[in-house]
């Protein structure tokens, strides 16, 4: 079995990447999804709110839009109310884990 020299050779620049391109993830980050959820959540609730103050001031005729409007922010309240719920049960159990 023969061994060869083994030949170092010293590493040139332009074999360097200083400036290594960083993979951009496609679509929205997890903070803009949330960020969006948060602003749609908050115009069903301004929305149910002029609802509400349309209805009591007799400016609605429909009721039944009403209804629906506090309906939808009543449920996206709850849906953001039970991710929160979440996020926070996972960061707990993240918390917990022993290094």
């Amino acid at each position: 079995m023969d061994i060869k020299d083994v030949v170092l050779k010293p590493i040139d620049n332009s074999q360097i990447d200083n400036n290594p391109k960083a993979e951009k993830p496609e679509g929205d980050s997890f903070a803009d999804i949330l960020k969006k959820s948060l602003d749609e959540v908050n115009k069903l609730q301004n929305k149910a709110d002029e609802s509400i103050k349309d209805i009591a001031s007799g400016k609605m005729e429909n009721i039944q839009d009403a209804v629906m409007a506090i309906e939808k922010a009543d449920v996206s309240l709850k849906l953001l109310t039970e991710i929160r719920n979440k996020a926070i049960e996972a960061y707990k159990e993240v918390m917990r884990m022993q290094v």
